[in-house]
């Protein structure tokens, strides 16, 4: 694997060693991440890019005991979070850090939210879980977070289904809950590839103006390079389970040196998803502006 890294000195908020995960099929035994290693610092958003089945979603599910085992086998050597090694954790403990410590915005809204609760018990829930309160406080908490990710008229569509509302204000509502409890790592599994081009766009906007408001990490998975380019502090490619790349933002968009990551930029242009205007930054946060 190829990695370049800006050094520092302070430990990272998240730390993954060699991390694998083995499924058991009928086919036999299928082996979707490979031994992968990264880290984050708190602050940070780091990209995860790759095709799909690649590995990107299954690394994110495993940090937080999303993925079922058995079918699955996971094995590391470390996965820590503020130097806590979620492996060891009970089920019942790694259900607390899981909402209250890393929030979780999954690429489907409609399957994720419950279709038979309102949106807003939905983040009540988050925070009665995690921070409590009477009744009345987790309802204004619940009303601030669905105004905060731009939904209109909160105290009215909070009575609403996920079914009842739009894609775009689902995946908002999505996001409420996933930021409710205020964790310090936001996990966003592929959050606008169900959504038009337009919706996309705002809920980029918005996840990136809540990272800089929060102060919080984010780790964003991503087919598409052109959004990652836009957000990413550093980018990590994957390839059929593992890591082949990793870099600054600039670095790796100006001189990629993995050949997988030079077809995903070929391939990128190709459907015109914005890495044409890496030439330019934005001078508030040196970081590549994407296409408009």
């Amino acid at each position: 694997m190829t990695e370049r890294r800006n050094t520092s000195a302070s430990q990272p908020l998240l730390e993954v060693r060699d991390l694998h995960v083995e499924f058991d099929t009928g086919a036999g035994v299928v082996r979707a991440v490979d031994g992968i290693s990264f880290s984050l610092d708190a602050g940070e958003t780091l990209g995860i890019v790759g095709e799909s089945g690649s590995g990107k979603s299954v690394t994110a599910m495993s940090l937080v005991g999303l993925v079922p085992v058995p079918p699955a086998r996971i094995e590391a050597e470390r996965i820590s979070l503020g130097g806590v090694d979620l492996l060891e954790l009970e089920i019942a403990e790694l259900s607390e850090v899981r909402g209250r410590r890393i929030g979780f915005v999954f690429q489907d809204p409609l399957s994720a939210l419950n279709p038979v609760m309102s949106v807003g018990r939905q983040v009540g829930e988050v925070i009665e879980r995690h921070l409590r309160g009477s009744p009345a406080q987790v309802r204004r908490r619940a009303m601030r977070w669905l105004e905060r990710v731009g939904i209109p008229q909160p105290s009215e569509l909070a009575e609403a289904y996920p079914h009842q509302l739009s894609g775009g204000m689902r995946q908002r509502a999505m996001i409420a809950m996933a930021l409710a409890a205020g964790p310090e790592l936001l996990i966003a599994d592929e959050p606008t590839t169900a959504l038009d081009v337009t919706v996309q766009a705002q809920i980029v906007d918005l996840m990136r103006e809540l990272r800089d408001d929060l102060g919080m990490a984010l780790i964003w998975i991503s087919h598409d390079l052109g959004v990652v380019a836009g957000l990413a502090d550093r980018v990590a490619v994957m390839q059929s389970g593992k890591i082949v790349e990793t870099a600054p933002v600039r670095d790796l968009y100006a001189e990629p040196e993995h050949p997988y990551t030079r077809e995903l930029m070929t391939l990128a242009r190709r459907h015109a998803v914005g890495i044409e205007a890496l030439g330019s930054e934005d001078p508030a946060t040196g970081r590549p502006e994407p296409r408009a």
